[in-house]
């Protein structure tokens, strides 16, 4: 399944700057997924967490499922693989308007717009929830994460005044 599954699949990976253990990492992680209706369990390098019908307020409300892992030890790296199905009917969704549209003559214009829109979704959705991930991580781990954009110069105070 894995030739198909990067529709509704987001996975991406966060080196980390200063080596800690998986617990401690997890520790940090761990505020992120103190939300109603959700079940996390840890093994020896790993966070898997399950949701059952999060709050919209929820940060990660669209991933259902996850599984984080830490790996390497003077060089760890976080890796977080989850699932989401609002990513997939967003996928799935433009599919019955196309077939409206090329079936119904009447219909065109609506099925395109509809399956223009979902598909727009899905493309935003896409991205959206990737980076929104990352973010997230990387904004709880803090400055256990190595920043992988060099800072901007600080300019030189003498040429200010």
């Amino acid at each position: 399944m894995r030739i198909i599954d990067w529709i509704w699949r987001v996975r991406g990976s966060i080196p980390l700057a200063t080596p800690r253990s998986a617990s401690e990492i997890f520790a940090r992680l761990e505020p992120i997924f103190r939300e109603r209706g959700t079940t996390i369990e840890y093994g020896p390098d790993t966070l898997s967490f399950r949701k059952d019908n999060p709050d919209s307020q929820d940060k990660l409300a669209s991933f259902e499922v996850g599984r984080l892992l830490v790996s390497g030890g003077t060089a760890p790296i976080l890796h977080f693989d989850m699932s989401s199905r609002p990513l997939f009917w967003c996928f799935v969704a433009p599919l019955p308007f196309l077939a409206v549209a090329l079936g119904v003559p009447s219909l065109k214009i609506s099925g395109y717009s509809f399956a223009g829109i979902f598909l727009a979704l899905y493309v935003a959705g896409r991205w959206i929830e990737q980076r929104q991930a990352h973010k997230l991580f990387l904004a709880a781990l803090g400055t256990v994460a190595a920043c992988p954009v060099e800072a901007p110069p600080v300019p030189d105070a003498s040429r200010i005044a």
